[in-house]
């Protein structure tokens, strides 16, 4: 009786542990921030080549690298999130040509490593 309490009990706190690790809001935010920025260049900036695939690998890596779960990435409407990044980076008040150099030159670079 008190093993299969102190396994219930283990498992309790596996649980809570493991949510406590999951994707939280701020982090999906990001995410879907850097989502936006890869967008914005392929559809405002000229760099329609960018493969999807790459870009994806690249989110991972990104994730990864900050030790963030994804597993309850499909908790959030990543698609929405995206979507407002992407308003938010086009209303910026800067020139597209600025934006662009910049959004290029600090975020290209992470493709590098997923090649």
């Amino acid at each position: 009786m008190m093993k299969s309490i102190k396994i219930l009990l283990l498992a309790g706190l596996l649980g809570f542990s493991s949510t406590s690790f999951a994707l939280s809001e701020s982090e999906a935010e990001d995410l879907a921030d850097l989502t936006a920025v890869f967008v914005y260049l392929k559809n405002d900036c000229g760099y329609q080549d960018l493969p999807d695939a790459q870009i994806r690998k690249a989110l991972v890596f990104f994730a990864q690298q900050n030790r963030w779960d994804l597993s309850n990435y499909s908790n959030y409407n990543m698609k929405v999130l995206g979507e407002e990044s992407y308003k938010d980076l086009s209303g910026i008040a800067i020139t597209n040509d600025k934006k662009c150099k910049s959004l290029a030159r600090d975020s290209l670079s992470l493709l590098a490593y997923v090649k």
